[in-house]
């Protein structure tokens, strides 16, 4: 249980000089518990609409930037190469996941968020 799990990792670095939340591996796993509490508790948190404490966006849903997108075609090499290695591996860096998904909606192509999930 992430209960267990915090008091192990907190025994484990007790005494020991370490990083602190929200950097830490405690604090990581705050923020999945905090994320995992909105998501049970949040009417319609996987989508934008019928979602109370979600901003109602206009997002475009452009099917020819989406799968350029998809398919690593945007023309910007960090984000072709990020979605390239996420085709290829089935996993990403956090930070890469967090580019891409600026990318899609508010960096350049202003297209639907859940387009990407």
């Amino acid at each position: 249980s992430p209960m267990t799990f915090y008091h192990t990792l907190d025994a484990a670095v007790a005494g020991r000089t370490h990083t602190k939340p929200p950097v830490s591996l405690h604090g990581q796993l705050l923020w999945r518990e905090f994320f995992y509490l909105c998501s049970a508790s949040t009417p319609h948190f996987d989508r934008m609409e019928g979602n109370p404490r979600c901003k109602q966006i206009p997002w475009a849903r452009d099917a020819d930037k989406i799968t350029a997108w998809q398919e690593a075609r945007t023309g910007f090499p960090y984000i072709d190469a990020i979605m390239t290695q996420l085709r290829h591996d089935g996993w990403i860096h956090h930070l890469a996941r967090h580019s891409v998904a600026c990318f899609l909606t508010r960096g350049d192509l202003w297209q639907h968020w859940e387009e990407g999930a």
